[in-house]
């Protein structure tokens, strides 16, 4: 009969060891997933939010130079938005003796705004905040007719 021949303690330890370290891996990666995922959560609501206020620019509010700050969520999202009248970088022609120079903009012609909206949460790191930036438009107010 021949003697049983089983694992020895090193063996065994050295086993363990090996399905340990390759379980702190797995961990480590699934960590590493959930993180991303909720950092991708928190950039998608932040977009939502910023995409429904600049929606209303125009629309529902004037346009009109003005800077605030305000929250969505319950102070989850804070935001900063910046509204200023664009500057046309179109440079001016320089006027010659026979052709005076020209306004810039026609009177009637819709203005350009700047509309510029930062949004954060957490702590406001890098990671934590997005920017938008975008140009509307509008027609200013014409001089009313006089009544007939």
């Amino acid at each position: 009969m021949k003697p049983a021949r089983g694992f020895t303690l090193l063996e065994v330890l050295l086993a363990f060891v090996l399905l340990g370290a390759a379980m702190g891996l797995l961990i480590a990666m699934l960590s590493n997933g959930l993180r991303q995922v909720r950092q991708a959560q928190d950039e998608t609501e932040a977009t939502l939010y910023a995409q429904s206020l600049l929606d209303q620019i125009g629309v529902l509010e004037p346009i009109v130079p003005v800077r605030r700050q305000g929250e969505f969520d319950r102070g989850r999202y804070r935001y900063e938005l910046d509204i200023a009248e664009f500057q046309d970088p179109m440079p001016r022609p320089m006027p010659t003796q026979q052709q005076p120079v020209a306004p810039a903009v026609a009177e009637g012609a819709p203005k350009l705004y700047r509309v510029a909206l930062a949004v954060r949460w957490g702590t406001g790191q890098p990671a934590q905040q997005l920017r938008f930036a975008t140009l509307r438009a509008r027609v200013p107010q014409l001089a009313q007719a006089a009544p007939r």
